[in-house]
């Protein structure tokens, strides 16, 4: 739960494990887990330092991180998560260093234009420390990340995700319109409505469409029609909708056979195979498919 969230938070998911000691397996490697028993202890390497991705990336998410984690703690101890500035007694943000409406707006899946409505606000400008009313009706979104491709631009990556480029710099903290192929991006996670003709696929680190495809027996060009991709690269936590198989019954006409034989062989009626077949005769082919009630 912990690697999800700061996942979500724009950090690289990397492992979980538990490293043991040598000379007895049945304990831990490290003393700040051995020790605390029987209190339950977690161990997290929120980057390195010696990984220029990661130094940038901490520096500028490292408290989305550990908020991540915290979430993490509150849902599996089964407590009410409350995002940091938000009052437990009304539904409030408390405004901090870096924040901008665009910012807060998108944190809690809202728009700038209802924040200024809910708090009387002429101007974007806010102060540290101000308290900002906020909608009871929104909920902060989940987050995924988006890896920067070639020809990619702030327009464009905004407008997939249903927000203006201002929100989309104030969500990862950027401050010009520069983008570099790999730079990664906290998006907000699509959501993808249900239907009975498709059931939802979660990406995986190693998937790629042609693997998609050959799991699920369709083909490439079908899953970016469905799923309406602008590209065929792939983020870890990417949702795609796959088309359900058709599970219905069916029988290749041989030689010899007839409807009447095969309405009894498969406990039917020849007037209920003409009506699934849409059949306006007895008269069948070798090699015919019928479907089968």
């Amino acid at each position: 739960m912990a690697l999800e969230n700061i996942g979500d938070a724009g950090q690289k998911m990397r492992k979980i494990y538990q490293r043991r000691l040598p000379e007895n397996p049945s304990k831990d490697y490290y003393y700040i887990i051995r020790d605390t028993s029987p209190m339950q202890s977690l161990l997290v390497e929120y980057g390195f330092i010696d990984n220029a991705q990661d130094q940038q990336k901490l520096q500028n998410n490292l408290t989305d991180y550990v908020e991540g984690v915290v979430k993490a703690i509150a849902d599996y101890g089964g407590y009410t998560y409350i995002p940091p500035g938000m009052s437990t007694e009304k539904n409030t943000y408390t405004v901090a260093k870096g924040d901008t409406l665009s910012k807060i707006a998108t944190m809690f899946n809202t728009t700038v234009a209802e924040l200024k409505r809910l708090n009387n606000l002429t101007s974007d400008i806010l102060q540290i420390g101000q308290v900002l009313f906020i909608p009871e009706t929104k909920v902060p979104p989940t987050y995924g990340t988006y890896t920067v491709q070639k020809g990619d631009t702030l327009y464009g990556i905004a407008r997939k995700y249903n927000l203006s480029v201002d929100e989309l710099k104030g969500l990862n903290n950027i401050t010009s319109n520069n983008l570099y192929i790999g730079q990664q991006l906290k998006v907000p996670r699509q959501e993808i409505i249900e239907d009975e003709n498709y059931e939802i696929y979660t990406v995986v680190k190693g998937d790629s469409l042609w693997l998609i495809s050959q799991k699920y027996e369709v083909s490439v060009d079908d899953l970016i029609e469905i799923n309406d991709l602008e590209t065929v690269n792939l983020q870890i936590g990417d949702k795609l909708k796959i088309p359900k198989k058709d599970n219905k019954k069916t029988y290749t006409v041989q030689k010899g056979d007839s409807l009447w034989s095969i309405a009894k062989d498969n406990n039917t009626t020849v007037e209920e195979l003409k009506l699934l077949n849409s059949l306006t005769s007895n008269l069948l082919s070798i090699g015919q498919v019928l479907i089968i009630p």
